[in-house]
């Protein structure tokens, strides 16, 4: 996601936060801001958690309560990558991409595939659904 658009997001992650009658607050700015600016695709709360304390800002309750927050919002993708651990990636409608597990390592990639999309817009019309969002996740170990 280019700085640019990383700006942008946070403008709207701020205007939806006054929208819904929250005052931006000194923590929900804080880890807007670094949702914003960290540059990381998927962060869990603990990462966020751990990047606050190293400022010397944040609790973790009032962590947790900003990506809840920003989550129903629509402005952050809750992903479960299968570990038990949930991340969170800025909701970009100008960049869709889907991720990769790596169950041996843990290691999550991003990709995407116009083919792939384009099956899944197919596939919601033949079911008469309206496609809002989707979400693909593929887990596997390395191939031999």
């Amino acid at each position: 996601m280019a700085d640019d658009a990383r700006e942008k997001w946070l403008a709207e992650a701020k205007r939806r936060m006054r929208s819904a009658g929250m005052r931006s607050g000194q923590s929900r700015t804080a880890v807007m801001e670094l949702l914003a600016r960290d540059g990381r695709c998927l962060m869990s709360a603990q990462d966020v958690v751990d990047a606050m304390s190293a400022r010397g800002a944040s609790s973790r309750a009032s962590v947790y309560r900003v990506l809840d927050t920003l989550h129903e919002l629509g402005m952050l993708h809750r992903i479960d990558s299968g570990d038990g651990v949930a991340r969170f990636e800025i909701a970009d409608p100008d960049e869709h991409h889907h991720h990769a597990v790596n169950e041996a390592t843990g290691e999550i990639t991003t990709f995407t595939d116009p083919v792939l999309e384009a099956s899944i817009k197919a596939i919601a019309a033949r079911l008469g659904l309206e496609l809002t969002s989707h979400d693909v996740i593929l887990r596997g170990t390395p191939a031999r």
